[in-house]
């Protein structure tokens, strides 16, 4: 699982930045391929998650 790190936050699933950690709240993407041309767009970079975080 891979979330979008930008500017003290994360992108949430509504597009917003959050400084929540959730994985339920974050934008999250499976392929870090997709992930880096998303974050490159925006200018964010790829932060991968473990499943253990709450």
């Amino acid at each position: 699982m891979y979330a979008i790190k930008v500017f003290h936050g994360y992108i949430s699933k509504d597009g917003q930045r959050t400084r929540e950690k959730s994985p339920d709240k974050l934008l999250i993407f499976n392929d870090r391929k997709q992930s880096e041309a998303f974050a490159d767009k925006i200018g964010g970079r790829v932060k991968k998650l473990e499943k253990t975080q709450v």
